[in-house]
């Protein structure tokens, strides 16, 4: 619905209150020229304001019902959205200017800085590695799986064990893996603590402990009496606050939980520096690579990844990357190098970027003619399913403000021609 009340409205019902009161200072002092002045300047005002009001309504609908020649835009809405059909096509679009612009339009560095772009070369990536799952995956092929065995050892032994360590420290504080392991076997400890097993164990160490303390003799069961040595209550005191101590272990981003990790990994990045240590991952390594049975391995992911292949698709995870990512990555680093190697030949082989030039801007002047057709179907489309008063709405919301100051200045234009007239009444008078 247009707006109800807006800075013309106040114009208007200004102007027509100064007429009241210039009528009224015109009766009770007739035949006084600033009386008379005031009266013919503000009847102007209300006069034009008025007229303005009436016209700019009529463009929307029905100002006080009136029926002839009002409520333009939704009578002749049919006209009024083929013609914007028709300017979108013909002045918009037109093939004159489609072909001007594009002639402007300096393709390579354009297509320089699309190809730099990090998502451009993900995307890509992604479109090569569908077509290698869609033929690779589903052939047998004892070399491939030859080569990426040798591959795949060949990268597990160059790792050095310090890097090897230092790179799962980072993959356990990136993807949380500490925060979760450490929450988990606090809540597991919180659960074993709070069995009665556990108490009675407490329990009888706290008995103990009394018994070494104090002997077992009159002393301790005359404390035990008199209720200063409570076994039951300091069993309980110990379990309950082994239990919110874990808890607080446990509870995500604790302080407690925060300087526990800091410890854990300060004792990880202690151990990179053990001489020992390195040696005997080191020796897991080579071991890893000469036992581990890499070819019967890759041959049942292979046979397992053409099995579910189909149902892979209708799936969200990649199935190379969810089974092997090992090879994902080494894949992906293959892709990047290939993919810079590219971009070198396209910024420094002049004879290419004529041939992507020619190509494109064919490209272009197609797709363009076939929008021309296209975006008018589509505004046609879309602006006749708008009710009238959505399609009122459309138009005046655009040109509020400038349909506002029309009927301002009618208030403004009627009064300033009062005043006017009313100056060469009175000279001529």
């Amino acid at each position: 619905m247009i707006q109800a009340w807006n800075k013309a409205n106040t114009a208007l019902l200004s102007s027509f209150f100064l007429f009241l009161i210039s009528l009224y200072l015109h009766l009770h002092f007739p035949s006084t020229l600033w009386t008379d002045g005031m009266l013919m300047v503000s009847e102007a005002a209300l006069v034009g304001g008025v007229a303005d009001w009436f016209a700019v309504t009529a463009l929307f609908r029905k100002p006080l019902g009136f029926p002839y020649h009002t409520a333009i835009l939704p009578r002749r809405r049919d006209s009024f959205i083929q013609a914007i059909v028709v300017m979108v096509q013909k002045e918009f679009f037109s093939r004159r200017k489609i072909f001007r612009h594009i002639e402007k339009i300096h393709l390579i560095p354009m297509m320089e800085a699309f190809l730099h772009k990090r998502e451009t070369e993900e995307q890509l990536t992604g479109t090569v590695l569908h077509f290698i799952r869609a033929t690779f995956l589903r052939k047998k092929n004892k070399k491939a799986i030859a080569y990426l065995s040798a591959r795949i050892k060949k990268l597990l032994l160059q790792e050095d064990p310090s890097e090897l360590m230092y790179r799962f420290d980072v993959l356990s504080r990136s993807n949380a893996w500490d925060q979760k392991a450490l929450a988990r076997i606090a809540v597991l400890l919180a659960q074993e603590v709070s069995t009665e097993e556990t108490r009675q164990s407490i329990r009888e160490t706290l008995a103990e402990l009394e018994r070494e303390k104090i002997g077992d003799g009159f002393l301790s069961r005359l404390l035990e009496v008199i209720n200063t040595v409570n076994l039951d209550e300091g069993t309980e005191l110990i379990q309950r606050h082994t239990c919110n101590l874990l808890n607080e272990l446990g509870r995500d981003h604790s302080p407690l939980q925060e300087n526990a990790l800091a410890l854990l990994h300060d004792c990880l990045s202690d151990l990179r520096q053990d001489a020992e240590l390195l040696q005997v991952v080191r020796d897991l390594q080579e071991r890893l690579a000469q036992e581990l049975p890499l070819d019967e391995t890759l041959a049942r992911l292979f046979h397992d990844l053409r099995k579910h292949f189909q149902m892979d698709l209708k799936r969200e995870v990649d199935p190379i990357a969810e089974h092997m990512p090992a090879f994902y990555t080494h894949l992906q680093t293959i892709f990047h190098v290939e993919y810079q190697h590219m971009l070198t030949l396209v910024e420094e082989r002049p004879e290419l970027q004529k041939i992507i030039t020619k190509v494109l801007y064919d490209l272009l002047a197609r797709s363009a003619l076939h929008a021309q057709t296209l975006v008018g179907v589509i505004v046609g489309n879309v602006l006749s399913r708008l009710t009238d008063e959505e399609l009122n709405h459309l138009i005046y919301d655009k040109v509020e403000e400038d349909l506002l100051w029309i009927r301002i200045n009618g208030s403004l234009v009627g009064g300033c021609i009062g005043f006017i007239l009313f100056v060469c009444m009175s000279l001529f008078s």
